[in-house]
Parts: structure tokens; sequence; C-alpha cells
């Protein structure tokens, strides 16, 4: 297994995993406190940035690298191929999705990114058709079918760092799996579950 190296998080430390075999220390305990918001949340000017995100879909084999937001406004191209990502590949439909969840993304990729770490988000689920949510065993009314959630993970970051994160941005739900090894992300109401 490659060796980790450990980034602050605003309740603590967690480990990811870097290339490359090398331990680094970033943090130590005893300054966790002094880091405890991250770098990118004191950047008055991080959200006046464009709006980037890199995800991957390993059940489409899809990978999208986009600007979604730029200069106050959607930029199309960027935003459409996110959209098209974030579909449900069950029944091959794609909708408009949420710019606040796809904000809430951006915060955890640019979190990890402001750590010299430059990984895609890989997402496990976005948008969920009624009929697909539902054989899912997904819960009825779910914002997968309203295209405000995400289902992600990111290699080598432990789910509960990205679900602690989450709730540091405060962005709505967050739901945390150690198990399937994934954390839920949403734009609605502000609370935590752990399944």
């Amino acid at each position: 297994m490659p060796d980790t190296i450990i980034l602050p998080t605003p309740e603590g430390i967690d480990c990811i995993v870097q290339p490359g075999r090398r331990r680094l220390l970033l943090a130590a305990a005893g300054a966790v406190a002094s880091i405890a918001t991250p770098a990118l949340a004191q950047q008055a000017g991080f959200w006046d940035l464009p709006r980037e995100l890199w995800l991957r879909r390993p059940d489409s084999g899809e990978e999208v690298r986009a600007v979604y937001w730029a200069d106050g406004k959607i930029v199309p191209e960027g935003y459409i191929a996110i959209c098209q990502l974030l579909r449900d590949i069950h029944v091959n439909r794609a909708v408009q999705f949420d710019l606040v969840t796809l904000d809430i993304a951006r915060g955890v990729y640019g979190w990890i990114r402001s750590f010299g770490v430059d990984r895609p988000l890989i997402i496990t689920s976005g948008y969920r058709d009624p009929r697909t949510n539902a054989s899912e065993g997904g819960v009825r009314n779910s914002l997968h079918t309203r295209a405000q959630a995400l289902d992600l993970r990111i290699q080598g970051v432990s789910p509960e760092a990205i679900a602690r994160f989450g709730l540091y941005l405060a962005g709505g739900g967050v739901g945390f799996y150690p198990g399937k090894r994934f954390t839920h992300l949403d734009r609605g109401r502000i609370r935590y579950w752990r399944g």
C-alpha cells in the first residue's frame, strides 16, 4: 500500500494516499487548531475564481475536467459536460444539475488541491431518475432525483475526511458511508448521518 501524507481537516487529521511512496507530514496534531479553517476558505477570492471540477465516473468510463462558472455566469460548454457525466446512467437521462451542489463539490475539490493533491472526484451517483432511485433503495424524495445531491469519493482520501469538510462548508446534508467508501453531499438542510 502506498505511503500516506496527512491533511488537516476542520476537526482533526485524516490521511490521504500520495503517489511517489513518500511520507510527508503537512500538519502535526498540535497545529490543527491553528489551521482548522482551511486556507482556501480564508481566501476571499476563492469563489471569484473560475469554478472547475475534475470528475470521473467509473460506471460509464467517463471523465470530465471543466470550468462550469466564470466571470459571474455559467460556462455552457463545461456545465453541459458536467451535467452529462452526472446523468442517470441507468436510463441515460441528463438534467440541469443544481449549481449550489456543484459549488459544494468545488469546495471539496479546492480543499484537496490547496494541499497540492490534484485528483478527480469519483462520482458513484449524481442525478437519479425516480425509477432508478426506487430500484436502488433510495429514500423517497431523495435530492438525487432533483439533481441536488452527489455521492463521491476521492482516491486515498477517507470518506470521513470528505464528510468533515462537507460539514465545514455547511452547504447542506452530509452522509458518511464508511462501509461503502463514499460520502453523500447535498444542498438540502444542514444535517449529518452515518450510513
